[in-house]
């Protein structure tokens, strides 16, 4: 397939709107899953995550990153028990 460079800078102009578009839901499921943790406190962390991966080349897994580490950030915040993997046999 070619792909010209208006193409590509195309692509490139649609990452920032789907990022922010994931980035808006997990807001949504961080606040559902810690009510107890006030809006501009959740908003803050997954800003400051989000801030930290700026320069990653990659964009598609950064907000899948920016969650994980926001929920680890909020679990240690509220003092949660993060439940152990599922130990059954196989």
């Amino acid at each position: 397939m070619n792909r010209s460079v208006t193409d590509d800078a195309e692509a490139e102009s649609q990452v920032p709107d789907a990022e922010d578009g994931a980035l808006i839901e997990i807001l949504s499921v961080l606040r559902q899953h810690f009510p107890e943790v006030d809006d501009a406190t959740v908003v803050e962390h997954v800003n400051d995550i989000h801030k930290r991966y700026a320069a990653a080349p990659v964009r598609d897994f950064v907000p899948l990153l920016v969650e994980r580490e926001a929920r680890a950030t909020l679990t240690r915040l509220t003092g949660e028990t993060v439940p152990a993997p599922d130990q059954r046999a196989e």
